[in-house]
């Protein structure tokens, strides 16, 4: 009996403080163009159903345009289009993660936070040059200091 008491007291005496603005977040018309063109090619990868059932009315898709649209419009409809390559890739592979609509994953593409199976972003692909490792020489010097390396390695065991 005490405790509710002293809940309500401390609900009364503590003011209520917002912490989100009332105020809506503003896009700019390039913004608005590059968050349209993010969900126009979401919906083409995934389907109508599948979007429909991610987000079921209006209000829940324009609450996720809201909510990922200042990260989406930092990037260029060309950035998009590869993401979206590497999502239909994705999928071929058989890779869960782009099974259903995930924004967070396709963000992750573009700015190569997440590595995916068979994939590393957009944003990691380098050329392998094996002759950089072993600075100069010819093909023969680099076979024979790479059997001496062997050898060295063998002789630990």
């Amino acid at each position: 009996m005490q405790i509710n008491n002293l809940l309500q007291s401390a609900e009364v005496t503590t003011p209520q403080i917002y912490t989100t603005t009332k105020k809506p977040q503003t896009f700019s018309s390039d913004d608005k163009d590059a968050i349209a063109y993010f969900f126009m090619r979401l919906q083409n990868v995934y389907g109508a159903a599948k979007m429909q059932s991610q987000w079921p009315d209006s209000e829940s898709l324009t609450l996720a345009r809201r909510e990922f649209g200042k990260q989406i419009a930092k990037f260029s409809r060309e950035e998009m289009a590869e993401a979206f390559d590497l999502v239909h890739k994705e999928k071929r592979s058989g890779n869960d993660r782009f099974s259903w609509p995930d924004i967070d994953a396709i963000i992750g593409l573009l700015t190569n936070e997440g590595v995916f199976t068979g994939s590393a972003g957009t944003l990691a692909h380098k050329i392998y040059e094996p002759e950089c490792l072993l600075q100069h020489g010819t093909r023969a010097d680099r076979k024979e200091k790479g059997k001496a390396e062997c050898a060295d390695i063998l002789a630990m065991f």
